[in-house]
């Protein structure tokens, strides 16, 4: 198993990254209802899975959604994992293998041989759009209330604490629980606009997701026969 030591734990520890706009970082309100029918989100659950592996030698578990090129998550989720599977609400577990990974971006893509969830769209998020974040982080996957608070440039190192890049991504007001990185940012339309990747280890109903604008990083360039899924993360 490889491994590597890493000083980013997602959805444990905020990781160390400062965001390119002005003014402090804004302090949560009372999350309002999502603007999308209980209809309509059990629709979107058919689109949502848990994401499971080993990695170090420890389970690792976070969230997927399903798009066109395959089914999102996060790249920290996927990291060095064995025998990796997506299960879907109803409970049904499935092999899947990793055909784009960037350590980057925090994104990876997934196939599953004969599954054919719904794929959702995709769109960009806008500033103040109330929706939903389907996540599995309790081993089953459901909505919780999101509001996107802030649309920002982030500079956050990789996946494993290295180097300095610019990602594309969001400022949340979300109950964010570990195990739900990778789960999909959901607008009033339906849509795909974001990836949560990690909780504010300081402020409470603080969140940050990757935005959509980043997705082509992976949904562009898959490898069909399975890609370089690099180390496992020691969290």
């Amino acid at each position: 198993m490889r491994t590597k030591e890493s000083s980013i734990v997602a959805l444990a520890v905020l990781p160390l990254f400062w965001i390119l706009s002005c003014g402090q970082m804004s302090e949560p309100e009372e999350i309002p209802a999502p603007s999308i029918s209980s209809e309509a989100i059990e629709d979107l659950l058919s689109s949502a899975f848990v994401v499971e592996g080993l990695a170090c030698q420890r389970k690792a578990i976070g969230s997927g959604i399903a798009v066109e090129a395959g089914i999102l998550t996060n790249a920290h989720v996927v990291a060095g994992t064995d025998e990796l599977h997506v299960i879907d609400r109803n409970g049904d577990q499935y092999l899947a293998n990793i055909v784009a990974f960037d350590p980057q971006t925090d994104l990876a893509l997934l196939h599953v041989d004969g599954l054919n969830p719904p794929a959702l769209p995709i769109a960009l998020p806008t500033k103040g759009a109330y929706g939903v974040a389907l996540v599995g982080g309790d081993g089953q996957v459901k909505a919780i209330p999101a509001n996107i608070d802030r649309v920002v440039d982030i500079n956050i190192a990789d996946i494993y604490g290295e180097g300095e890049y610019q990602r594309k991504g969001m400022q949340l007001e979300a109950d964010i629980s570990p195990g739900d990185s990778g789960g999909a940012i959901i607008d009033s339309s339906g849509s795909v606009v974001g990836l949560v990747f990690s909780r504010s280890n300081n402020t409470d109903g603080v969140s940050y997701a990757v935005s959509s604008e980043e997705f082509s990083l992976v949904t562009r360039e898959i490898s069909p026969n399975g890609a370089n899924n690099g180390e496992c993360l020691r969290r």
